[in-house]
């Protein structure tokens, strides 16, 4: 250790970024040449990747992030890959919950709707996996896509939007502002959402598909009275009927998503039971067909689940009477 007066160590300590980077270089210089003495002058290339590198260091990321919005929403002369690059950097700033933050506190939630409605898809897809990056986690830009009314934008790019990413990265973002959030929830099942996650299931597209099953269950999970909402659309049947069609690997979140619809309650358990709706035919047909498939083993669990609640004593007496 270092003894105070004159006979200690006399090297100082660096006191700021600037004066650190130069000890580091010099230390690194030392190491790299042991037994010279002071230091060497350094060549050019090395100068300017350590430029290039404190640069990044003392950048500030909110003019960053000005400059990516001004890109997208004012330089109507800009490429497009220019673009796509802008918001992938918005997207890589926005990791971070502090800058997400400022980003709405800069005004940057009056972008979204202009990159949601863009011409390129590339450009659509990253907005909603952008957005999805925002509300993922964070309250405070949960609250702020509410209040910004962002939720019918994004329901419309998951009915309407000609391609497939956009739809599928839209719904992610629903899912992001959702989780954890009873009043988007609310604005969701509101704005008809269960109607859109059944025609998102209903479509073609597999992704599509297999995250509104999935969001889904999340809702009849985090709230009770969403079952409730379902079983007075008549979604129960729907999703019964969904079914019927040819077997395919959604099938194992479609169950998934009807076991948590009547997974402790007894209205949706009675719909489930209605003879006309012959749900216990298919359960029964389908762990047959499923026995010894591996791949498949999730579903069949759902399925011998189904029939245990569904086809109880108790509800076969209630739908008898």
């Amino acid at each position: 250790m270092a003894s105070g007066g004159d006979g200690g160590d006399r090297r100082q300590h660096p006191k700021d970024l600037r004066h650190l980077l130069k000890f580091c270089i010099e230390q690194t210089i030392s190491e790299d040449a042991p037994g010279s003495s002071g230091v060497q002058e350094m060549t050019q290339e090395r100068r300017q990747w350590l430029s290039e590198a404190f640069s990044s260091m003392t950048r500030d990321p909110i003019e960053d992030m000005k400059k990516c919005i001004r890109i997208l929403i004012e330089d109507s002369d800009s490429s497009e890959e220019l673009k796509q690059n802008a918001l992938e950097s918005l997207t890589d700033m926005c990791e971070s919950i502090d800058l997400a933050q400022d980003f709405h506190k800069i005004g940057g939630y009056a972008l979204l709707p202009h990159i949601l409605q863009d011409q390129q898809q590339d450009i659509r897809w990253r907005a909603g996996e952008f957005m999805a990056n925002l509300f993922q986690n964070n309250p405070y830009c949960q609250k702020a896509a509410l209040e910004t009314n962002l939720i019918p934008l994004l329901i419309d790019v998951i009915d309407n939007d000609p391609n497939e990413d956009p739809r599928v990265k839209a719904l992610y973002a629903i899912s992001c502002l959702t989780r954890g959030f009873p009043d988007a929830q609310k604005a969701f099942t509101t704005s008809d959402g269960f109607s859109v996650l059944m025609r998102a299931m209903e479509s073609n597209i597999q992704r599509l598909k297999t995250k509104a099953a999935f969001l889904l269950r999340d809702f009849c999970i985090q709230e009770l009275s969403n079952k409730d909402i379902l079983c007075d659309m008549g979604m129960v049947e729907q999703l019964v009927g969904m079914l019927r069609e040819e077997h395919s690997s959604f099938h194992e979140h479609l169950m998934g998503a009807l076991l948590s619809v009547v997974t402790d309650h007894q209205r949706a358990t009675q719909e489930c039971a209605r003879p006309e709706f012959e749900l216990r035919e298919i359960l029964t047909e389908r762990i047959a067909y499923l026995e010894g498939k591996e791949e498949f083993m999730e579903e069949r669990h759902y399925a011998q689940d189904l029939l245990k609640i569904c086809f109880t004593p108790e509800n076969q007496e209630q739908i008898e009477r």
